[in-house]
């Protein structure tokens, strides 16, 4: 890296070191100078990305992520974050610092998509192979992973988030008791854990659930 460009670097990492200890220390700022301490560090943060960009570059073809540039930018803007936080430069310079931070990510990210550069699975003869290489050539994959289940989860996830969050409102204009809260959460969504309870106890909270949607009910019908 030029000097200037490692210069430039120094000074934007102390700068923005300098802004985050400022905001962790002093909480009685006020919103707007809050406000302007964090668009000056996105601003910094910025700048060292594109100050570091032909490095990430030469990086990401050293370990062979070419194919895929876009996941080896993210992995390697995670560590120049982390970099910036625990940098000291009274052991080393920036620019060191977080090419091995950086190092780091990227092989993280090879050994996760890159299962055969792994020692033990070149032991045991191990290939990755791309799906995206498998086509026809018309545009069509040979082959095609599919997961019949996954969109009842996701509607069943997406309708019981709706529900938690609608009876929970509604819950808090009757002001539940916490506890009884808890039952009426169990009963609609833990059924599955749920566990033996004597004949009494199954009883009362029959009755707590069946009076919190009521009361739920009348909340409802009042908006």
């Amino acid at each position: 890296m030029p000097q200037a460009a490692q210069h430039a670097l120094e000074e934007a990492v102390l700068e923005a070191q300098a802004i985050e200890r400022r905001q962790v220390a002093d909480g009685t700022r006020s919103s707007r100078a809050h406000r302007h301490d964090r668009h000056r560090l996105d601003h910094l943060h910025r700048r060292i990305f594109l100050l570091l960009a032909p490095r990430i570059q030469h990086l990401t073809a050293r370990y062979g992520l070419r194919d895929m540039e876009d996941d080896a930018r993210q992995a390697c803007a995670i560590a120049i974050h982390r970099a910036v936080q625990s940098y000291d430069r009274a052991k080393a310079s920036f620019s060191t610092h977080v090419t091995w931070a950086m190092r780091g990510e990227l092989q993280s990210l090879r050994h996760r998509v890159r299962l055969d550069q792994r020692d033990s699975a070149k032991a045991a003869g191990v290939h990755t192979v791309s799906l995206e290489g498998l086509s026809t050539g018309e545009g069509q994959a040979v082959y095609e992973i599919v997961d019949d289940a996954s969109l009842e989860r996701v509607e069943q996830a997406a309708s019981d988030m709706t529900t938690r969050r609608a009876l929970t409102r509604l819950m808090d204009r009757i002001d539940s008791p916490e506890h009884e809260r808890g039952i009426v959460l169990e009963a609609l969504f833990e059924r599955e854990s749920r566990q033996e309870l004597p004949a009494k106890e199954r009883e009362r909270r029959r009755q707590i659930v069946r009076r919190t949607f009521r009361n739920c009910a009348k909340a409802a019908m009042s908006q």
